[in-house]
């Protein structure tokens, strides 16, 4: 079964570690997400395309949100940062719609609903290791584990490099990183690295996450971009 074209639209891709969460993704999505937030009183961390995300003598941490500095042009926003957990975030994004629900009395009262591209948003929880399948060691900083969102093939991927100057992460349905993971091992034979991609198993034993030497990421978005995959995109220098 080859890898599908997308067929899904975008959303934001979030990921919630040691009491943090940083959404990546589109800029107009992280512009909406970084709104709600304030509105309910956190303090931010957005960076933009024009910024380092990796200070000297930091390597091996997540290092998103160092600077605070905010550009003209909000295009420029590729992530945002917050100091809180996984249900203290999705409380903070649902406040605005809890406060714009029926308040008087006789009205019919319903579930308040987000906008559809932040209720198709994929999560990821990192953890300090899972299930794998390739030969790459264990990961000190541990793997991504995806803890929401649809399990639906044809959706974009998303390609960062997160923790190390030496490889990044791909992150998408289970059903296709399996085939994501089969690409990989056709390309081994003609492209170095690929013969070590790792993919991690999640809660539900699909695949969650696959990593990825840095000198694969572009032989691979290139042989993506043939295939018709839309692909987002974060590295701490050109790939």
């Amino acid at each position: 079964m080859a890898l599908r074209p997308t067929s899904s639209p975008r959303s934001p891709y979030l990921f919630h570690f040691e009491g943090q969460t940083v959404a990546l993704g589109q800029a107009l999505y992280l512009q909406r997400i970084n709104d709600r937030l304030r509105e309910q009183g956190y303090s931010t961390r957005p960076t933009y395309w024009d910024q380092a995300y990796l200070k000297e003598g930091q390597q091996g941490s997540l290092a998103w949100g160092q600077s605070r500095a905010e550009p003209e042009d909000p295009q420029q926003l590729n992530s945002v940062g917050v100091s809180c957990r996984s249900s203290e975030f999705w409380s903070a994004l649902y406040a605005r719609s809890f406060a714009a629900a029926a308040a008087q009395q006789g009205d019919t009262l319903y579930m308040p609903q987000l906008p559809s591209w932040l209720e198709q948003a994929r999560a990821w929880e990192k953890i300090p290791f899972a299930p794998q399948e390739g030969p790459l060691p264990l990961e000190p900083a541990g793997c991504w584990v995806r803890v929401r969102g649809q399990d639906l093939a044809g959706q974009p991927l998303g390609l960062f490099q997160l923790e190390s100057p030496d490889y990044f992460w791909a992150f998408g349905s289970g059903k296709d990183l399996k085939e994501l993971l089969l690409l990989c091992r056709s390309l081994a034979d003609r492209c170095a690295g690929f013969e070590q991609a790792t993919a991690y198993l999640g809660y539900d034993l699909t695949y969650s996450s696959i990593r990825l030497p840095l000198a694969c990421a572009r032989p691979l978005q290139e042989e993506l971009f043939f295939a018709g995959v839309d692909c987002e995109t974060l590295f701490w220098e050109p790939a």
